[in-house]
Parts: structure tokens; C-alpha cells; sequence
């Protein structure tokens, strides 16, 4: 049976080489539980480990990892269309933002490869996600002033007090 894969962060995997250079790199993987493979990649990534660990101790990937992006230029210009809507306090749905991406990544990529992108559901996810971005559900202005809501109170207890009064 296949074990489940795990990730480790930076401090992990340093501590992992440093034993690795004391004893061995198989010693190591029985330590510290770990795939010997893994240990020999982590000390022939020594040197990339340590200067990450210096900004980000936290961090488990080194970088470059994962798909990037389809265009930055794209990204910047979705941004800053999305707080101009919200500035004006206009409704910004998931399909609308889609619609602007496509758009701006036909003017962005000058015909080439244009149906490659696609603004999937995942990639709105994923951006929504970079760019600390949430669409909530469209709601309406339910608080209104005092005056309006102590005068439609009013009325309503007035209401009530005359279906009570008629009753056969």
C-alpha cells in the first residue's frame, strides 16, 4: 500500500542534511522517516535551502514550482478593472471577470495562442485566490434609517391591533 505524500518545510529539511552530513544519508532516511531519495535530493539543494529558509522558514516548495501564470500583464489589468468596478459600487460576478480576462488576454497575447486560455472555473478560482479577492452574494440595502423603520413599525403594530379588534 502506497504511503500518503507528505510536505516539509524548509527547517525540516535542513535539519535532515545537516544529519545526513554528520552520519549518513541512509541513516538519515530511517531517522527521520523520510524516502532516502529524498534526502539526497534535499543535500544536492543545500545551498538554494538555506538561502530560502534566510527570507521564508515556513516555506515547503522551492521556487519555480507549479504552473504560472498565463500572462502578469493580465493579472494587473483584471486587478485594477475589478476595484475601479467595486469603486463605483457596481455588482462584479465570477462570469464577468471571466468575460474581462478573455478580453484583456486577446488584447494581451496579439492573436497568438488565444485559445489556450480559456478562464476556466479553476483558473478564476486560483486568481480570485492570489488576490485576496471574494464575489459575495448579491445582496440589498436592508438597513434602513430610524425614521423609516420606526414608521413602518407603526404601521404594522397598527395592522395587528385592527385584525385583533375585528376578529368574528
Amino acid at each position: 500500500m502506497e504511503t500518503k505524500r507528505k510536505k516539509y518545510d524548509l527547517t525540516f529539511k535542513l535539519t535532515v542534511v545537516k544529519f545526513a552530513e554528520q552520519n549518513s544519508g541512509e541513516a538519515a532516511a530511517r531517522h527521520f522517516s523520510v524516502d532516502p531519495k529524498r534526502v539526497r535530493e534535499w543535500r544536492k539543494n543545500k545551498a538554494e535551502l538555506q538561502r530560502l529558509s534566510e527570507e521564508d522558514d515556513k516555506r515547503a516548495r522551492l521556487r519555480g514550482g507549479g504552473r504560472k501564470k498565463a500572462s502578469e500583464e493580465l493579472e494587473v489589468s483584471v486587478c485594477e478593472w475589478i476595484h475601479s468596478m467595486r469603486a463605483k459600487h457596481l455588482r462584479v460576478s465570477r462570469k464577468m471577470i471571466r468575460a474581462k480576462a478573455k478580453e484583456v488576454y486577446a488584447t494581451v497575447s496579439d492573436g497568438r495562442d488565444e485559445e489556450s486560455f480559456t478562464a476556466s472555473a479553476g483558473w478564476l478560482d486560483k486568481f480570485l485566490r492570489r488576490n485576496d479577492f471574494s464575489v459575495r452574494r448579491r445582496t440589498t440595502v436592508a438597513q434602513k434609517d430610524a425614521k423609516h423603520f420606526t414608521e413602518k413599525l407603526v404601521n404594522f403594530r397598527c395592522t395587528q391591533c385592527s385584525t385583533e379588534n375585528h376578529r368574528p
